[in-house]
């Protein structure tokens, strides 16, 4: 389905279009007419009478050869049926016969064996020799009865008997003989041997002979199924003969109308609803082709109908978001002719069009969005296709220049069109649009990411001050991207413990000793590495996740510094600083979970510091104000960070609950070689002084820097030229070695 194609994509393009045959057919459909073309296949079927019937016809022929098949089948059930009969029986006959000689082969083994033993006057079983003797004659007898008398196999087994039994009477070894034989007669034995030998010649003959027998039987065996098989291939013979004749007779009136009906639903199912089919023999596939004609007419034309509405807006006319998207995905497919132009998108949003709908309501509002729709219409050019997407938003592909002029001056022309009031009823009213537009390339991913580059154009159009237009900004787009996914991370960095600590020492100024450390978080992100507090705290307070970053914080820091105080000897005083977002106090939920970090006993809230900016305090002074009074009284000391850069009053920093000033580095960096900002920086020493505040100097970067604050009265001070931040093992191991934060003979960068 194309639906940008000139002719489906016009929305005047209606039933009227279709051919006046395919009209006829749907008109009359259900009625019992037909269409043109089937309407003359049925006339001249009908002027002959109904040519024949397909069941009947195929019915006899398909009988016929059901009989012939039949009687195959039977022919050959009983010819196997005999043939294997012949072969079992002359099977069981051999395994009868063998086994007989077999079984008495073996016994007289056995029993001249043991009248060798008798010769030999060895001590020998006598009573169970002459038990074997008659066991031996008995199996003779069952072999004369199971072996056949052709080939004289039962006289041979007679004559083995009879020379068995004189070859041992010979030799006393027969019947009472045996009980008075006496002596030692061993050298009879090679005579008792040779006659034993001829008993068993005599057998083996009769062995060869039941061979014969088997070969003979399944000659016969072989005669049989000769017969077998020459009926079954007259048989055979006669239904392929049947098989060539019907097929002839299905090639023709069977299988070459079914493949022009094959070939007409192909067409339906390709988008052709033009085919129709002409059957001469009027029977049940002649009233099948009327049947197909019939429906055809109808699918062809309600596809017409259907494509325009599933393409089209019905309130606009205009194409809607899936004619948008299947115009997209072609520029994206690699064997599509878009690929070598430049489509562009442009999409439309009309500005406080909720006003709109409010003044006039919704009927007003679709009213204003019919008429402009027309507008945008009017300013595209045939080969670009205008659609609206729902609501008040519309999109244009155009097709564009690789510079992105053409999309531009669109844009010129619907700002122009739009400069002439609209009426509504008898109101009047002035619309602006904001317009965005994304240029397709070769890195563009799919189609949603191009729409996805369009609105952001759009939404940046709309930050820019409404009735605008903006190109796509790369950038932009990626810092957009790179936050929103960084803003999903952040959700789960504390459940993921994907968080750490580092700590930067805070010293006197005078002699070096590390009175207390500030507590600096990190984000141990999976995939971007290591981030620092800029990169992710002023997204934590945008989203909410500060409140359970800043319990974190606060909980790990002061839980660590209670363990270095009862670790390391001399730092019983060892103080923590944790900053603190204005985001965090506003909350009664968040701020009760603060307190109750800091009540529990193993987080010595009087050894703890908790660090608010100015310029935070500054927006949210009186919130913010009565927070702090509460943690106050949780026994916990209160630091102005950054102080001098918030601008806040003398007024509120005298009802702030402040117990230390945080001096801001832009003073100290500026110091050394600005003299203004050096008495700024002695002006804030003074002022803490008078006020009894506890000063803190931040950004320690030289000599210089540390000689002027000591020159001025600093006592407390942090940065790089001191130490720089570390993780928890790193400071502990500073603080057990007694070290002091000595001035080093190099320079550093800021801290963060």
């Amino acid at each position: 389905m194309r639906s940008w194609s000139t002719k489906r994509d016009d929305p005047a393009h209606t039933e009227a279009d279709a051919p006046a045959d395919d009209r006829l057919v749907f008109d009359s459909f259900g009625t019992g007419s037909t269409g043109t073309g089937a309407v003359a296949v049925g006339a001249e079927a009908r002027r002959f009478g109904r040519g024949g019937s397909l069941k009947t016809e195929w019915s006899r022929a398909f009988a016929l050869m059901l009989v012939a098949l039949l009687l195959g089948a039977l022919a050959t059930v009983v010819g196997l049926r005999v043939v294997t009969d012949q072969v079992q029986a002359t099977a069981a006959q051999l395994h009868r016969e063998s086994d007989a000689v077999a079984g008495l082969r073996s016994a007289l083994d056995a029993h001249e064996q043991t009248g060798h033993e008798l010769l030999s006057n060895a001590p020998v079983d006598r009573t169970a020799f002459l038990q074997q003797q008659q066991d031996i004659s008995r199996r003779f007898d069952d072999a004369v009865r199971v072996l056949p008398s052709e080939r004289d196999m039962r006289a041979t087994a007679s004559e083995a008997l009879t020379e068995w039994q004189a070859g041992l009477a010979k030799h006393g070894l027969w019947g009472s003989g045996v009980q008075t034989l006496s002596g030692n007669r061993v050298a009879e034995s090679p005579d008792l041997a040779a006659s034993g030998a001829g008993v068993r010649a005599l057998l083996d003959g009769i062995q060869s002979s039941a061979l014969e027998s088997l070969d003979s039987g399944l000659a016969y065996s072989a005669e049989l199924q000769q017969i077998v098989i020459a009926a079954r291939s007259a048989l055979f013979g006669l239904a392929a003969v049947g098989v060539v004749y019907f097929r002839n007779r299905i090639v023709k009136f069977l299988i070459r109308p079914v493949e022009d009906l094959h070939r007409g639903v192909h067409k339906l199912q390709t988008g052709d609803y033009t085919h129709r089919i002409a059957v001469a023999r009027y029977d049940e596939l002649g009233e099948l082709a009327e049947a197909f004609n019939s429906m055809a007419g109808a699918v062809h034309h309600s596809h017409l109908a259907l494509t325009h509405r599933a393409t089209h807006d019905p309130l606009t006319g205009l194409a809607n978001r899936a004619a948008l998207r299947e115009r997209l995905s072609a520029v994206l497919n690699p064997g599509s002719n878009f690929g070598s132009r430049h489509e562009c998108l442009l999409m439309i949003d009309v500005d406080d069009f909720k006003d709109v709908n409010d003044s006039l309501g919704h009927e007003g509002g679709d009213l204003l969005l019919v008429q402009l729709a027309v507008r945008l219409q009017g300013c595209v050019r045939a080969s670009d296709l205008a659609a609206r997407l729902g609501g008040d938003e519309f999109a244009i592909v155009v097709t564009d220049d690789a510079d992105g002029s053409v999309t531009a001056g669109i844009a010129e022309r619907i700002h122009d069109a739009l400069r002439a009031p609209f009426s509504v009823g008898e109101v009047r009213l002035k619309v602006s649009v904001s317009m965005g537009a994304a240029q397709w390339h070769r890195g563009t991913g799919d189609s949603a990411e191009l729409m996805r580059q369009a609105d952001f154009a759009m939404y940046m159009a709309k930050q820019g001050g409404k009735g605008r237009y903006q190109l796509f900004d790369a950038e932009g787009y990626k810092k957009m991207t790179y936050h929103a996914a960084l803003r999903a991370d952040l959700a789960t960095a504390v459940t993921r413990r994907e968080l750490r600590l580092e700590y930067q020492p805070v010293a006197d100024l005078r002699t070096g000793d590390i009175l207390g450390v500030e507590a600096l978080v990190r984000w141990n992100h999976p995939t971007l590495g290591l981030l620092l507090p800029a990169a992710f705290i002023p997204l934590a307070e945008e989203t909410g996740d500060i409140e359970a970053i800043g319990r974190w914080v606060l909980r790990t820091a002061t839980r660590q510094a209670a363990a270095w105080r009862a670790s390391i000897g001399h730092c019983e005083n060892l103080w923590v600083s944790v900053n603190l977002s204005t985001l965090q106090l506003p909350s009664p939920r968040n701020l009760a979970a603060i307190e109750s970090i800091l009540m529990d006993p193993a987080s010595q809230a009087d050894k703890v510091v908790l660090e608010v900016t100015e310029t935070a305090l500054a927006s949210s002074v009186d919130g913010g104000i009565t927070a702090l009074h509460r943690l106050k009284s949780c026994g916990v000391r209160i630091a102005i960070d950054d102080f001098g850069t918030g601008y806040s009053s003398l007024s509120t920093l005298a009802d702030l609950p402040a117990d230390i000033l945080k001096i801001d580095r832009s003073f100290l960096s500026a110091s050394s070689s600005d003299g203004p900002s050096a008495a700024m920086l002695e002006g804030i020493l003074g002022l803490a002084h008078k006020l009894n505040l506890e000063a803190v100097a931040e950004g320690i970067e030289d000599l210089g820097q540390l000689a002027l604050l000591r020159d001025l009265g600093c006592r407390l001070g942090q940065g790089y030229f001191l130490s720089r931040p570390g993780p928890a093992p790193l400071i502990e191991a500073l603080l057990a070695s007694g070290a002091r934060l000595q001035p080093p003979a190099r320079a550093g960068s800021s801290d963060s």
